[in-house]
C-alpha cells in the first residue's frame, strides 16, 4: 500500500517534473553537441540544420499519425487553436534554436550551455511579472546560486574569452536564452489549448516559413554520415522539447527553473567525450553550486504544500 502511494506521488508530483527537466537538459545538450559536430566537421549553416530538423519532425508526426498514435491532423496543423499565440511561440523557438546552434558552433559545449542557462533566471523573473506566480525568497536564492555556478564555470575574463568568434557566440547564446524563456512562458499560458504535438508541428511549419527563403544561399549537400547525425540531433532535440513541455505542465515554471541548470553537468560530460575538453576543478566547483541551487529550491516546499492543503480543508 505504501509502495502504491509512493508510486502515485512520483507519477503526479514534483518528482516526475524534476526528472523530466533533467532528461530534457540531457537531450538538449546532446542535440546541440551533435549540431556543433555538424557545423565544425561539415560546415553546415545553422539555418539549414533547423530546416532539416523541421522536415524530419513533420515526417515523424505523419508516421505517428498513420500508426494511429497521434491526433494532429493536417487541418489542425495549418489552423491550430489560438493560432497567433502558437505561431509566436514557434517563432521564438525557431530563432532561439538557430541562435543556440551559432553559439554552440563558436564556443565549447560547456561554455555555450553556461551562457544559455541564464534562461532559468529569466523564466523566474518573467513568471513573477507576467504569470503572477508567487516566488519565495528561497527560490530566488536557489536560482541565483545556480547562476553563480554558471559564472564560476565560464569565469568571464579567462583565457578563452577573447576574439570576435567568442563575442558572436556569447551574444547568440544569450539571445537564445531570452527567446527560450519567452517560449516557455507562452507554452505555459497555452497548455489548455495546445499539446506537445502542436508545439512540435508549429515549430516545424514556422521554421520552414521563416528560414526557407535562405536555403538557396546556404544549402549544402548532406552525405549519409552527416544525415545520420542530423537524425540523431533531431531526435534528441525533439525529445528535449517533449520532456520540457511535459515538465512545464506538471509544475510551476519557477519551481522547476533551478533544475534546468543540471544541463551543465551533461554539457561537461559531452565536452569531454565528444570534443576532448576536460572540465577542471573550477568547472566542477561551479557544477556543485548548480546542483546545490536545484536542491535548495525544493527544501521545505513539500511541507508548505501540505500546510496549504490542510488549511484549505478546514
Amino acid at each position: 500500500m505504501r509502495l502504491d502511494r509512493l508510486r502515485d506521488r512520483v507519477a503526479s508530483g514534483p518528482t516526475l517534473a524534476i526528472g523530466l527537466v533533467l532528461l530534457s537538459s540531457l537531450l538538449y545538450s546532446l542535440g546541440y553537441a551533435l549540431s556543433k559536430r555538424l557545423i565544425e566537421a561539415w560546415h553546415f549553416d545553422p539555418m539549414q540544420l533547423f530546416v532539416l530538423r523541421s522536415l524530419l519532425a513533420l515526417a515523424g508526426l505523419a508516421v505517428w499519425r498513420l500508426a494511429g498514435r497521434g491526433r494532429l491532423s493536417l487541418a489542425r496543423l495549418l489552423s491550430p487553436p489560438d493560432p497567433w499565440a502558437q505561431r509566436l511561440a514557434a517563432a521564438a523557438l525557431v530563432v532561439s534554436a538557430v541562435l543556440a546552434m551559432i553559439g554552440y558552433g563558436r564556443l565549447p559545449v560547456t561554455t555555450a550551455t553556461a551562457f544559455s542557462y541564464t534562461t532559468p533566471l529569466l523564466v523566474t523573473l518573467l513568471a513573477a511579472l507576467l504569470l503572477h506566480e508567487a516566488i519565495p525568497m528561497q527560490r530566488w536564492v536557489a536560482v541565483a546560486l545556480g547562476f553563480a555556478g554558471v559564472l564560476v564555470i565560464v569565469h568571464p575574463g579567462g583565457s578563452g574569452s577573447q576574439g570576435a568568434g567568442h563575442l558572436i557566440g556569447t551574444g547568440a547564446a544569450l539571445g537564445s536564452a531570452i527567446l527560450y524563456a519567452v517560449y516557455q512562458l507562452l507554452i505555459r499560458r497555452m497548455r489548455e489549448a495546445a499539446g506537445t504535438a502542436d508545439a512540435i508541428g508549429q515549430a516545424a511549419i514556422v521554421g520552414l516559413v521563416l528560414l526557407g527563403g535562405a536555403m538557396p544561399f546556404v544549402w549544402r549537400s548532406v552525405p549519409p554520415g552527416a544525415m545520420l547525425l542530423v537524425v540523431a540531433a533531431t531526435a534528441a532535440q525533439t525529445g528535449g522539447l517533449l520532456t520540457i513541455a511535459a515538465a512545464i505542465r506538471q509544475g510551476q515554471i519557477s519551481q522547476l527553473a533551478p533544475w534546468q541548470y543540471g544541463g551543465m553537468i551533461w554539457a561537461m560530460a559531452l565536452d569531454l567525450v565528444m570534443f576532448g575538453h576536460a572540465p577542471g576543478a573550477v568547472a566542477l566547483a561551479g557544477a556543485a553550486m548548480i546542483v546545490m541551487g536545484g536542491l535548495l529550491s525544493q527544501i521545505g516546499l513539500s511541507s508548505r504544500r501540505k500546510a496549504k492543503r490542510l488549511e484549505a480543508g478546514r
